[in-house]
């Protein structure tokens, strides 16, 4: 006798995009609060990595895109529990932001025939705009230690939590200046990180917060 199975746990586009939020807070709060170490790297890299993999979690996604994304998560949380020469370091940040980066691309994907603004669309939009501070803290981060050139001007030996602190204080535009670049490439950094996040506010955000609810015109094939 054969018991009938239930019916396999979903999560609805609103219920996914939302998980996918507080993920990202985590991660970014983890990698703030948590003190320096493997059990930061390895909580923050987790956290990172089951938001790709839960905005993955739709029926419809390929196979193999699950299988190539799973192994890009494995592999960050594997070079941060190696903690291995600053080069070693530097490649693993990169990957890091690579593999997060690929998350605006996942719910832009999943959006771009939706006719409806809604809260879906806003979440997905935050959603973003976290990854965009999370990708710098990276990026800057790893030039810090590809370089070998101290990053701050008031640290010289810095950690992921000042490099994700400043990253989320720059996109802000908060300007405490407690952290500042001191190589010519991280003050570059800086500028284009402040300016798309202002950017990303006022137009992304902004449009979509004044068009929620309304349906726009479908793109016409041809």
């Amino acid at each position: 006798m054969r018991v009938a199975a239930g019916p396999r746990f979903r999560l609805s586009e609103g219920s996914r995009y939302g998980a996918v939020l507080i993920l990202l807070v985590c991660g970014v709060m983890s990698a703030i609060i948590s003190s320096p170490g493997l059990p930061s790297a390895l909580l923050t890299a987790g956290l990172q990595g089951a938001a790709v993999l839960v905005a993955l979690s739709r029926p419809a996604t390929s196979n193999m895109l699950r299988i190539i994304l799973a192994g890009g998560v494995l592999t960050s949380v594997v070079l941060a529990a190696i903690q291995g020469s600053s080069v070693m370091r530097g490649v693993s940040d990169l990957i890091s932001a690579g593999l997060i980066l690929t998350l605006p691309l996942i719910i832009v994907m999943r959006f771009r025939r939706n006719l409806y603004v809604n809260v879906q669309s806003v979440l997905g939009a935050v959603c973003i705009y976290l990854v965009i501070g999370i990708a710098y803290a990276n990026v800057d981060s790893a030039l810090g230690h590809l370089t070998g050139q101290p990053f701050f001007a008031e640290a010289p030996a810095v950690t992921s939590s000042q490099f994700m602190y400043f990253s989320m204080v720059t996109l802000c535009t908060v300007g405490y200046g407690d952290l500042t670049p001191e190589t010519a490439g991280g003050r570059a950094l800086a500028v284009s990180e402040a300016l798309m996040g202002q950017l990303y506010l006022v137009t992304v955000i902004s449009l979509l917060v004044s068009n929620f609810g309304r349906a726009r015109q479908p793109q016409s094939s041809r």
